[in-house]
């Protein structure tokens, strides 16, 4: 059986664990070949799982981080003869400190990762796209761009200068058929936010601020990714789309 996906190309950053592994999940539910991206092994073992019968995924482990990183994801790609149609950027580093413990690290390391990759991905990959005349960028945000806080300082800033250049190209790529838009989480259950809400008082602090009252799973991003990349999303363009439970409010 084919789905709506059927013979487009998904990179999926950060797809070995969390909303990541959901989005690509979900994109291979659709019939779409999968490139599987992370930092560590862990992505062999989901491209194994994901296209265990068929070979239709595939795992691309660099570390975003590196300047290089995104020459190399593209030259093994253009080697694989693989092209990608949809891009979603998922991964991201956070880490947590307030501006009066801010580090030089972490402003190399969150500015490397949440802004210089996605610079450097879009520059790799827009250009296929534009020449195929099918694309679909979509980047994970952060309810943090809206409520911020004090430890999430430089993490909500490079997510909101993300944002801003996705809204940025979707107004001036102007072509038919590539769209480009953010996925904004709330407080998710990751594996990075578990260990956040496992500490006293977290998750109730969290669930005081969601209308729905309930922390959200990788899955409920899944399902919106999905639309924004099949043509049933296709008119869908420069959208910020909040995924939290009502927690922006």
């Amino acid at each position: 059986m084919t789905g709506p996906l059927s013979g487009r190309v998904a990179l999926v950053t950060g797809a070995a664990r969390g909303i990541g592994l959901a989005i690509a999940t979900a994109l291979a539910g659709a019939s779409a070949r999968l490139v599987i991206h992370d930092r560590d092994d862990a992505a062999e073992a989901v491209a194994r799982r994901l296209g265990s019968e068929d070979g239709r995924a595939t795992a691309l482990i660099t570390d975003l981080a590196q300047p290089s990183a995104v020459d190399s994801m593209a030259t093994e790609l253009e080697r694989l003869a693989l092209a990608p149609d949809i891009l979603v950027l998922c991964a991201s580093a956070e880490i947590r400190q307030t501006l009066d413990a801010l580090s030089d690290e972490a402003l190399a390391v969150q500015s490397e990762v949440n802004l210089h990759a996605t610079a450097r991905l879009l520059k790799a990959f827009l250009p296929g796209m534009r020449a195929r005349g099918f694309g679909r960028v979509i980047a994970i945000g952060s309810v943090q761009e809206a409520r911020a806080n004090a430890d999430c300082l430089y993490y909500a800033a490079t997510k909101a200068a993300q944002t801003n250049m996705i809204l940025n190209l979707a107004r001036t790529t102007q072509a038919v058929d590539i769209t480009f838009n953010v996925i904004q989480p709330g407080a998710i259950r990751t594996d990075r936010n578990r260990a956040i809400l496992a500490q006293p008082g977290r998750e109730e602090q969290a669930l005081a601020r969601i209308p729905l009252g309930r922390i959200g799973s990788p899955e409920d991003c899944a399902g919106i990714a999905l639309l924004l990349c099949s043509p049933e999303g296709s008119y869908i363009n420069g959208a910020e789309i909040a995924v939290d439970g009502g927690m922006r409010l």
